[in-house]
């Protein structure tokens, strides 16, 4: 009997071999067309497997021009739908991400290609369906065909395209008006009014500046000078800017507006999304309209620094274009990364603090009114620096129609800006109180007290909840001070040089009223808050904050420490004031130190040295030796009781080495010479006895401190006969 294959079994065995051939058939026959086929058809078969082989033939075998061409003229127009199926699969996310990006670099060259470019302007000459693609590329490619456009406007030649670019310009709309606004100024006669009716038509009021430079300046010939002031008032009008602002105010509006923009993070028209980088326009007489690239954090400044330099060629006398200048300057060096480049810097300009060391102390305080008013610690640190390296003490502390930046600065949040502010201030030794002239010592104090250790505050329920808290942050190796109300821990946080964490168990309520209370606090207002809640109250404070606020931490109560420590260590990662380290600890310290014996040594009438005598007391136990030798320096120039107690209670520590007692019975000394005797018998009995067992430069130093007590000279013969 033969032997057959029923016809349903031949269509199971086509259906097989279907499924298997492409599998095989990619290692030998594979092309770069069929590899986009097979990628979209197995990302939809749900075969990531064999997917992942197609996509990866694929990138390894062509360009990223070659790939665009391949996929704009495949079969699958809604790959789309594939790119976003197989990014949710793990192991395509990666290959489809790559895809992505080589075709979205493809499509930016592309647009942008001058050849391309120069193509689609002659094409808009032919028909209408014809125009309109070359629009479409054209509006693609955006500001960076506007060199070309202006340049088929310059060309007499070329006037039969002058009206489709015209339109083309006007269609791209703001993106091309400040390549436009650049390029107005520089061009002949009749393309400076076709350009001028453009801006009109577009409407940005961004091309004011520009268009009203044009109507002031004297040589403008008078048909240009019409077009430009109809293209002027129409702008102005609907923008609601006086007819009388000249243009130099106007770039500087501009220019704040520009900088308020870096401030807040506010797009920027003309910014390049596909590059992330910015776009700067310039008009060379070699080339014409050109672009330099910017690194994106520092384009908005570049640009307001750009038109504040324009402002001032206009009106030299422009004081607040010469500031924006200098704190747009000065924060686009702050913001440039290590290894980017200013491209657009002008090569013969000086780095900026020469600029803001020659301007002077009135230009100074507008920079340091704006980074007290931003937040922009670093601004404010060149400001500050700016202003101790020229500016005397009426210039720091008189400053005309306004609040004085330097003294808001001794209640700025980040120590880093706090501590200089007080460094200034002290060093310019002023012979007059002045209005917050008592705040100086007790910042000098602070620095006094900085090192890189952290300090938390605990708000806690009761005393073990306080206890329990408090040895939490002690274990993640912060010191703690703690109570159960703010008003416990008052003045222990007047004592640290700042706080870096606020714990609390509070209930919600109590933490919201926390939260307005530490706002309010100079050195608790960059803290972030950490509240360990019940589930319930949970939502409470979310409710209250938004779960992004970024000074509160919102997280379930556990006795369990360990499991409490991420959610601390979530905490501090948000303090948004750059924790101090070792090295900078004992900059500011030294700093302070310095000033504090300055202004005792010279009786100063207008810093009290008095107000940091605690710091100066606590600065005795300080690890770092010359920290504690500055502080008995000038303890020994404090006429106070506490002062003289604290340094012989130093001296005669026998656990301190015998090089620093030495120095510290100087102070010792010092101090009773310069106050007289005003330690205790407890004291002298030590020091009798140090003198007796003691020897070398030690006994010495032990000595003088005795005869500067005025000891009884009944000790020095006992002494003598005895040996």
């Amino acid at each position: 009997m033969p032997t057959y294959i029923r016809p349903c079994g031949y269509a199971l065995l086509a259906i097989l071999l279907l499924v298997a051939a492409p599998a095989a058939w990619c290692q030998d026959e594979q092309t770069p067309v069929s590899s986009w086929v097979d990628y979209n058809h197995y990302v939809r078969i749900a075969r990531p497997d064999l997917a992942l082989a197609s996509a990866q033939v694929l990138l390894d075998s062509v360009n990223d021009e070659q790939l665009l061409d391949i996929v704009e003229a495949g079969e699958y127009p809604d790959y789309d739908r594939t790119f976003q199926r197989a990014e949710k699969i793990e192991t395509l996310a990666q290959v489809t991400m790559q895809l992505q990006q080589r075709l979205q670099a493809a499509r930016i060259k592309r647009s942008r290609d001058p050849d391309r470019i120069s193509a689609d302007i002659e094409t808009l000459a032919q028909s209408l369906r014809a125009r309109r693609n070359a629009t479409e590329r054209l509006r693609a490619a955006g500001q960076f065909a506007v060199p070309q456009l202006v340049n088929v406007l310059i060309d007499e030649k070329r006037s039969r395209l002058h009206p489709y670019v015209l339109a083309v310009l006007v269609e791209m709309g703001r993106e091309v008006v400040y390549p436009l606004s650049v390029a107005l100024s520089q061009l002949e006669p009749t393309a400076a009014q076709q350009l001028a009716q453009v801006l009109a038509e577009i409407g940005y009021p961004r091309a004011l500046p520009y268009l009203r430079e044009l109507v002031e300046r004297p040589t403008t010939d008078a048909d240009v000078r019409q077009v430009i002031e109809a293209a002027d008032n129409m702008l102005a009008s609907a923008a609601g800017v006086p007819s009388d602002a000249g243009s130099a105010e106007l770039f500087l509006t501009l220019g704040q507006n520009l900088y308020e923009a870096g401030t807040t993070g506010r797009p920027i028209e003309g910014f390049d999304t596909a590059k992330n980088q910015g776009v700067i326009w310039v008009f060379t007489d070699d080339s014409g309209l050109v672009f330099i690239p910017v690194p994106a954090p520092i384009y908005a400044d570049v640009l307001a620094m750009r038109t504040a330099h324009r402002a001032l060629k206009l009106n030299d006398n422009l004081d607040q274009a010469l500031s924006l200048l200098l704190m747009s300057n000065a924060r686009r060096e702050n913001r440039l990364l290590d290894g980017e480049a200013d491209l657009s810097y002008p090569s013969n300009w000086k780095e900026p603090q020469f600029y803001l060391e020659m301007a002077g102390p009135h230009r100074l305080h507008d920079v340091l009114d704006r980074a007290l008013r931003d937040g922009d610690t670093l601004l404010a640190l060149d400001a500050i620096t700016a202003l101790g390296a020229t500016a005397g003490t009426d210039a720091l502390i008189n400053r005309e129609g306004t609040a004085q930046p330097l003294l808001r600065a001794l209640s700025y949040p980040d120590r880093r800006v706090r501590f200089p502010a007080g460094f200034v201030l002290a060093a310019t030794r002023p012979t007059d109180v002045f209005e917050g002239s008592q705040r100086v010592v007790p910042v000098l104090a602070e620095a006094l007290r900085q090192t890189d250790q952290q300090f938390a505050v605990i708000i806690a329920t009761d005393d073990d909840a306080r206890n329990r808290l408090l040895a939490l942050v002690k274990d993640t190796g912060m010191v703690g001070i703690g109570g159960l109300t703010m008003e416990d821990v008052v003045d222990q946080i007047h004592i640290i040089p700042g706080v870096d964490l606020v714990v609390t168990d509070r209930p919600a309520s109590d933490v919201i009223d926390l939260y307005r209370k530490t706002t309010v606090n100079y050195k608790m207002s960059l803290a972030p808050i950490l509240a360990l809640v019940s589930p319930g109250e949970i939502n409470t404070l979310n409710a209250e904050f938004g779960q992004e606020d970024l000074r509160l931490v919102v997280t379930l109560d556990s006795s369990d420490a360990e499991q409490l420590k991420p959610a601390v260590e979530q905490a501090v990662a948000r303090n948004r004031g750059e924790p101090i380290d070792a090295k900078q600890a004992i900059a500011f310290a030294q700093r302070a130190v310095e000033l504090l014996q300055d202004i005792a040594g010279r009786q100063s009438s207008v810093y009290n040295v008095h107000d940091a005598t605690p710091a100066l007391v606590q600065a005795l136990s300080d690890d770092r030796r010359k920290i504690v030798h500055g502080a008995a320096n000038v303890l020994a120039m404090v006429p106070v009781p506490e002062a003289q107690l604290a340094v012989a209670d130093a001296a005669l520590d026998l656990k301190r080495g015998a090089a620093l007692r030495r120095v510290l019975l100087n102070s010792l000394a010092a101090c009773a010479t310069n106050h007289g005797p005003q330690v205790t018998d407890h004291h002298r009995a030590k020091l009798l006895d140090l003198i007796q067992k003691s020897k070398g430069k030690l006994a010495i130093a032990a000595a003088r401190a005795h005869g500067a007590l005025a000891e009884p000279t009944s000790n020095v013969v006992e002494m003598l006969i005895s040996e």
